[in-house]
């Protein structure tokens, strides 16, 4: 678990870079956001998301096409509202205004 939790904080000077860079698995791709993205539900890694926050909060996080969508919400670490959202929409999109969200696309 140490190293998994490592290789997560690691993606992070990747996104600084702005170099493109994942930890996939069987069940899972794992990557970072600082800024909105889109998901097509055909080509997720699978029908649930997972939206954890890197820093103190993820400010102005708005979720449309999920199962459970949010609106300009403060998501502060150390909480598990994010987990196991469902894209139900052909076009999700995730939106935020500052912060660093762990993104897990998962199939279990």
């Amino acid at each position: 678990m140490d190293h998994a939790i490592a290789n997560i904080h690691i993606l992070k000077e990747a996104l600084e870079a702005n170099i493109p860079c994942q930890i996939l698995d069987r069940y899972n791709r794992i990557y970072l956001i600082n800024r909105p993205i889109q998901l097509e539900k055909n080509k997720a890694y699978g029908k649930y998301v997972s939206l954890i926050p890197l820093t103190s909060t993820v400010e102005g996080l708005t979720l449309t096409g999920f199962k459970y969508p949010l609106n300009n919400y403060i998501l502060p670490i150390g909480t598990s509202l994010g987990i196991s959202n469902e894209i139900v929409e052909e076009i999700t999109h995730i939106e935020m205004k500052k912060g660093i969200l762990i993104v897990i696309e998962s199939k279990d």
